[in-house]
């Protein structure tokens, strides 16, 4: 009851916090209405597997495409690592988040990062789509024809947003060699947008795969000779199927020794 009233006091609200030292401390715009331990006075804890890919995974130059941006975590952790000759595209469907990172790109202090928002979804095809907003936190938002999981406690509204395709994005910006994927239930859809991105680029990907999805994430990324592993298990040890955090990395890459 009291978190429902919560979710509805801070609707459309936003607040400036700071990154953690080791992403410089750089100024971010966070949103309670997407979730709401953004209120919390160490907000970073709840974004800490997102910090740990970035830390592994992102080096000096790095392209970096974060797909299902949210609030821009992960966006600018990224951004940070990457530096000023890497290049990070986020793409978030919900206007209101995209706004929020744009803001946050837009901040003097990250003036010298290489951050492109692109409000739009990512699907198997270029075209529109209905998008609900959740009842709850926007962070739970979803393509219609993915479906709602259970912690969106319902559409709030729906609207109509532009699809794109990964691969199509392949005419407009250089290739991810990093690919993080976070789309409340439409991961699939995504991945199947993505087979020459997947065949021919070759990035790591960090994707959140539900139950309901798992096993056809699991053979699109088999199919394409990709080893899997647990994001928040041990990453040493290979897995025959996708888990909630699933780390993906092509089994010709130098990682595949130290994974």
């Amino acid at each position: 009851m009291i978190r429902r009233l919560v979710e509805q006091l801070v609707r459309g609200r936003s607040l400036r916090r700071r990154m953690p030292r080791a992403f410089g401390h750089r100024p971010i715009y966070l949103s309670p209405d997407a979730a709401l331990s953004c209120l919390r006075l160490r907000w970073a804890r709840a974004f800490q597997g997102l910090f740990d890919i970035a830390s592994r995974f992102v080096t000096t130059g790095c392209r970096v495409w974060d797909v299902g941006g949210n609030v821009g975590v992960f966006t600018f952790a990224a951004a940070h690592r990457a530096g000023a000759g890497g290049h990070v595209v986020v793409i978030e469907a919900d206007p209101f988040l995209a706004n929020l990172l744009q803001k946050t790109a837009a901040l003097p202090a990250n003036g010298d990062l290489n951050v492109d928002v692109l409000c739009a979804a990512a699907a198997d095809r270029e075209g529109v789509a209905r998008f609900l907003v959740a009842a709850r936190g926007r962070a739970s938002s979803s393509l219609e024809q993915a479906g709602h999981r259970s912690q969106a406690g319902g559409t709030r509204y729906a609207q109509y947003v532009a699809t794109v395709t990964l691969d199509g994005l392949l005419q407009h910006f250089p290739g991810p060699d990093l690919l993080k994927i976070d789309v409340e239930g439409a991961e699939a859809i995504v991945l199947a947008g993505a087979e020459q991105i997947l065949a021919r680029q070759r990035p790591v990907v960090y994707v959140e795969v539900g139950d309901e999805q798992a096993g056809a994430v699991t053979a699109l990324l088999h199919r394409h000779g990709y080893a899997l592993f647990d994001g928040d298990g041990r990453p040493d040890v290979e897995i025959d199927r996708c888990t909630f955090n699933t780390l993906a990395i092509p089994r010709e890459s130098s990682l595949m020794r130290r994974p």
